[in-house]
């Protein structure tokens, strides 16, 4: 009697174990797979592996190759006319009345028609590094809006409808954008659409940042790190906590999908140096604005139609890129001189930045 007491007792405690491993077994697996799916939902990317090798090539020591003095020309340095640089671009704006993004409800309409297009993160000559660093994963708003009613109407189903009409292109967006979809009630999922949201330009920069990019993979076999693309004026005013270079004006270069910046950081200088032969080509026949940024970054910025704005249009543009208004100025603004570039065209000529306010982008 005693024994038959002794075994069941002895086979009641290897059953509870047995289930108290299996739920463990079980628990832990779903967390792992889940931790996994969050994961995977803000660091998306067709092919990881392909990226991660990408930027382990980017960050590669060179060990001494292509050291040298750095030889910055001119066509990236400042302007005479501090405001200049910054007013070329506002004019491209102007000229043809090009739409920015104030936030990510402006980005997903953009996108939506078209005029905005997905850039692969990683191909055989550019890599996307950084983009949308910034990002967090909080509810969708309109900016500078009542941020706590749509917080509110965003995070309640039953009134989901009831959100503005600009709400339809997001929407339709989370459905299936860059091959996946995305819940909007999920944060997760909210940091992953709009990291991906960042990784648009409209396609005159993206021609640009390729023809770029093959240039630079064709010379040093490297892909060219690309580290801003799009940002709405929502996320540049997040971005300028930490970027002083980060433009507060009413239209941003990097609003309107036409800039993107290039990260020079882990290049060596024979590879910067070719690197900025190839943008001040590309200036000087008239195609870009750029400059050489001392965080790191070269700042290019695409033109519509190949062509920069004519000076009396940059001149107009001044006060909007910062400007003083002329009766506040202590001298008078003159245009900045010109010298003679590639196949007979013509760039602006700079020289040192005044050092009584820096230039933003």
């Amino acid at each position: 009697m005693g024994r038959r007491i002794v075994f069941v007792f002895v086979v009641i405690v290897l059953a509870a174990g047995a289930g108290w491993a299996l739920y463990h077994f079980k628990l832990g697996k779903h967390l792992s797979s889940q931790s996994a799916s969050n994961l995977a939902s803000v660091s998306y990317t067709p092919d990881a592996d392909a990226w991660n090798r990408a930027v382990d090539m980017v960050k590669a020591d060179r060990a001494g190759v292509g050291a040298g003095a750095l030889d910055i020309p001119p066509e990236l340095k400042h302007y005479e006319e501090r405001y200049w640089f910054l007013a070329t671009q506002v004019a491209e704006v102007e000229k043809y009345n090009i739409p920015t993004c104030q936030d990510y409800l402006d980005l997903a309409a953009t996108i939506e028609r078209g005029e905005m297009v997905p850039v692969p993160a990683v191909t055989d000559t550019y890599v996307l590094l950084g983009i949308g660093q910034r990002a967090d994963d909080s509810s969708f708003s309109r900016y500078e809006e009542d941020k706590a009613l749509l917080d509110q109407n965003s995070n309640n189903a039953g009134t989901r409808q009831k959100l503005p009409p600009e709400f339809d292109s997001l929407q339709k967006l989370a459905k299936s954008f860059n091959g996946r979809s995305y819940d909007l009630d999920n944060p997760s999922d909210r940091l992953a659409l709009k990291m991906n949201m960042l990784s648009v330009v409209r396609p005159q920069a993206l021609k640009i940042m390729e023809e770029v990019a093959a240039a630079y993979h064709n010379e040093f076999a490297r892909p060219l790190p690309v580290s801003s693309l799009v940002r709405p004026e929502q996320y540049q005013h997040e971005l300028r906590r930490v970027n002083r270079n980060a433009v507060t004006i009413d239209a941003p270069p990097h609003s309107t999908g036409l800039a993107f910046d290039i990260d020079y950081r882990y290049m060596s200088v024979a590879e910067q140096n070719f690197l900025m032969r190839e943008l001040a080509r590309i200036k000087n026949e008239g195609r870009i604005e750029v400059i050489r940024e001392r965080n790191a970054n070269y700042h290019v910025f695409a033109f519509v139609n190949g062509s920069r704005p004519n000076d009396d249009l940059i001149t107009a543009c001044l006060e909007k890129a910062g400007a003083p208004p002329p009766e506040e100025a202590h001298h008078t603004v003159e245009k900045p001189a010109k010298i003679k570039g590639k196949r007979g065209k013509t760039t602006h000529a700079r020289g040192n930045p005044r050092k009584t306010r820096k230039r933003h982008r």
